[in-house]
């Protein structure tokens, strides 16, 4: 996990330098919009996925064979499509696709393995949620090595798989594994019980939703892709529920950053949910309008800020140390944490507003400024959280457990 998690801020970090690169050079922004989903999120999907599935239905760990060929096949994955990509070498973006549909099958091997040989059946729904997004990525990748290969030649069919891809990839990937994930994740971050949630009609929503605008791209049939906006924002909708019930459980705890960073990537979701579903309805020229805010709310908004929020609590927390040692590193991240959550929703409201045409290109670089700092702030925590600790000890001491100390009885009926 940590092997994974590693790699995953390597190719974010990567993802952040690439965007001061000549834009020939990283083509747009292809390169760190890459970097980024299939880089950093992918990576840090494969192994926690393998971890919270174990972990979930009480199964032995995968061999370390098996890990360890999956760790090697998606970053060599990534890291050959980048290369290809940028030299206009069609065999190696094609070989980079392969590997990482390769590393996608042995995950799916895992997870089925975690659910057939596991001895808890309690929690079938991410388990579910996770074989699901795992499909998606082996069809999403085979689609993406087909447009990188250079063998669609045609206009119209090279369109049509590549908004295809794009569902399959950020929607049915990454967004239903983060979906499935913060059933447990946000109430474990706010340390609250998880409350009751039967999500099973918002899963199919959501994997319906997935299906039909990925079919309905792919086809040039814009009455399934209007059908599967709508089942996406059905879906969304209950998740959405499944949050606030999280949220109107009584804590006696504060939110750290950690939650609150998926508290912000939740609303963009739901801002990218509503864009989409009225997007969908109005076609594939109203799909391409509204890509550049589609890739801001759910690749920005809500996949790297989930990441980085998840970061801030699971690595402290996965890192050998005693339990004291373990919550001043956590004391520790809380600093700076309101101005890298205020200043990186802010960049990425401004690059919204510009994408929709609302704003001037002044905003939008201002934007992409604010979406850097907070982001860099964040990840340089993520980096250097093993030696912020020892920077505690000269604080006072009700300072350093201001976040990480239970509410007072007054205090537990306050909002998050």
């Amino acid at each position: 996990m940590l092997a994974f998690q590693t790699a995953s801020r390597a190719w974010l970090t990567l993802a952040g330098l690439s965007l001061f690169l000549p834009s020939e050079v990283r083509m747009g922004i292809w390169l760190p919009l890459h970097l980024a989903v299939a880089g950093a999120a992918s990576t840090a999907i494969f192994g926690a996925a393998q971890l919270f599935s174990t972990t979930m239905t009480n199964t032995l760990d995968p061999p370390a064979r098996v890990v360890w060929t999956e760790f090697g096949l998606v970053n060599a994955g990534v890291a050959a499509i980048a290369i290809g990509r940028v030299e206009a070498w069609g065999w190696l973006v094609a070989v980079g696709g392969v590997s990482f549909v390769c590393a996608a099958c042995l995950l799916a091997w895992v997870i089925r393995r975690a659910w057939t040989k596991g001895i808890n059946k309690r929690h079938p729904l991410p388990i579910y949620l996770y074989g699901f997004a795992v499909g998606c990525v082996i069809v999403g990748g085979l689609f993406g090595a087909a447009l990188g290969s250079g063998r669609l030649t045609n206009a119209d069919v090279y369109l049509a798989v590549k908004h295809a891809h794009m569902t399959l990839n950020v929607l049915g990937w990454v967004g239903v594994t983060i979906a499935g994930t913060l059933i447990t994740l946000l109430p474990t971050t706010l340390r609250v019980k998880m409350p009751a949630w039967h999500g099973r009609g918002a899963a199919m929503s959501l994997a319906a939703g997935v299906v039909l605008l990925a079919t309905g791209f792919a086809l040039r049939v814009p009455v399934l892709a209007a059908a599967g906006g709508l089942a996406w924002l059905a879906g969304a909708a209950g998740v959405l529920w499944m949050v606030t019930r999280v949220l109107r459980t009584q804590r006696r705890w504060r939110a750290p950053i950690s939650a609150r960073h998926l508290l912000g990537g939740v609303c963009w979701f739901a801002v990218g949910s509503v864009g989409l579903a009225w997007a969908a309805m109005r076609g594939v020229a109203g799909f391409d309008a509204f890509r550049t805010d589609f890739l801001v709310a759910f690749v920005l908004g809500w996949i790297v800020q989930t990441l980085l929020g998840a970061w801030l609590y699971l690595l402290p927390m996965q890192r050998p140390a005693h339990p004291d040692e373990r919550r001043a590193t956590l004391v520790a991240l809380e600093f700076g944490g309101w101005a890298e959550l205020v200043t990186f929703n802010a960049g990425v409201s401004l690059m919204a507003v510009r994408g929709a045409g609302w704003g001037s290109n002044a905003a939008g670089r201002a934007g992409v400024v604010l979406a850097l700092g907070g982001g860099g702030i964040a990840l340089a925590k993520a980096w250097a959280f093993p030696l912020l600790s020892g920077a505690l000890k000269r604080m006072p001491l009700r300072r350093r457990h201001l976040v990480w100390e239970p509410l007072t009885p007054k205090e537990t009926d306050l909002p998050c």
